[in-house]
């Protein structure tokens, strides 16, 4: 079973305060320590703590999958800008070394200079726009997926991007009445420490329109209904992002309650057991307007990390900025990235 950690110090690093809802010290800098590092800083709504075997398998034989919206650089261009937050995306990526990291919005320069920050990892992905006259512009926003590669490697078969709209296969297609086109990439993987392949997809659904997002569910569901059939219903399969829908939405419950055959999805949150929903809210706003929003709409965990089948997940968290970055222009994006570990075995 899943912990979803409480405040503690973290052992062997430095003798700080954890933040319940934060996950980030005050009163030291956490070095960046080899490919894994230890079971994250203790969160609200602790089930238990990992036990010494899952610590072992947290640091030999895990998978840390991370789903992250970066926000384009188009948005809070003034307050905000993209040539500050980047470093603190980084930050995280070198504090946590998560292994696999589902991307959202950000456009094709955004990604490139990330990756600059980031020499351990690669990325690939497709733009929502691709295919088009605007795929070149910064108005092109990316599903993206960030890899190490001294943990994880592209398997021989080749990824698959499809958009959410009635013509999968026609680029930047839509439905009507969203606000643009919206796409999900997928590719497989080879987890190096264990030996085993993975499917890894990642997705950012529609901001406003919910019928379009219940519409982008059932194509989700229906692609991984397909990769079970294909790989077999033991092959570890991951999908991430910005899903713009509250846990207890219809677009939500189609994607984790069993329906009919199609294979079943779990919300690496929910199953890591009940805890407080503020806690889980990954919307973090940047600014007065999304401030307003935050009062008006209340906390929103729109971001989410699914998988099947039930592998051991042995960790969840929502990674908070406090502390993180030095000022308030620099933090990192008007979301906040999910990890999640699991133990992979041979």
């Amino acid at each position: 079973m899943a912990s979803r950690r409480e405040p503690d110090a973290w052992p062997g690093l430095c003798n700080a305060h954890w933040d319940c809802e934060f996950l980030v010290a005050t009163g030291c800098k956490m070095p960046f320590i080899g490919p894994h590092l230890p079971p994250l800083p203790r969160a609200a709504g602790v089930l238990r703590k990992p036990t010494s075997t899952e610590i072992f398998n947290l640091s030999n034989s895990s998978l840390r999958v991370m789903t992250f919206n970066l926000l384009t650089s188009t948005k809070k261009r003034r307050t905000h800008p993209w040539r500050l937050r980047k470093r603190s995306v980084a930050r995280i990526f070198h504090r946590f070394s998560p292994d696999v990291v589902g991307t959202q919005e950000a456009n094709f320069s955004q990604l490139l200079e990330l990756a600059e920050l980031l020499p351990d990892y690669e990325f690939i992905g497709e733009g929502n726009l691709s295919g088009t006259d605007l795929s070149t512009t910064a108005q092109n926003w990316y599903c993206a997926i960030f890899f190490r590669r001294e943990t994880v490697r592209p398997a021989e078969e080749e990824g698959e991007t499809y958009w959410l709209s009635p013509t999968p296969q026609i680029p930047a297609s839509q439905f009507s009445l969203g606000t643009r086109p919206r796409v999900a990439t997928w590719h497989h993987f080879e987890h190096l420490k264990s030996g085993r392949n993975f499917v890894f997809g990642t997705t950012h659904l529609e901001a406003l329109n919910g019928w379009h997002r219940v519409k982008s569910a059932i194509l989700l569901r229906r692609y991984i209904q397909r990769k079970v059939q294909q790989l077999g219903p033991q092959t570890p399969l991951f999908l991430t992002g910005d899903f713009n829908a509250r846990a207890d939405s219809r677009t939500i419950r189609l994607l984790h309650e069993p329906s009919g055959n199609q294979p079943t999805l779990y919300d690496a949150w929910r199953e890591a057991g009940p805890g407080d929903p503020q806690a889980g809210a990954t919307f973090a706003g940047l600014g007065m307007r999304d401030r307003v929003s935050q009062l008006l709409l209340g906390p929103r965990r729109i971001d989410y990390v699914f998988y099947r089948p039930r592998l051991t997940l042995l960790q969840v968290q929502k990674v908070g900025f406090r502390q993180l970055a030095l000022r308030d222009c620099a933090r990192p994006s008007d979301h906040y990235p999910v990890l999640a570990d699991f133990a992979l075995s041979a």
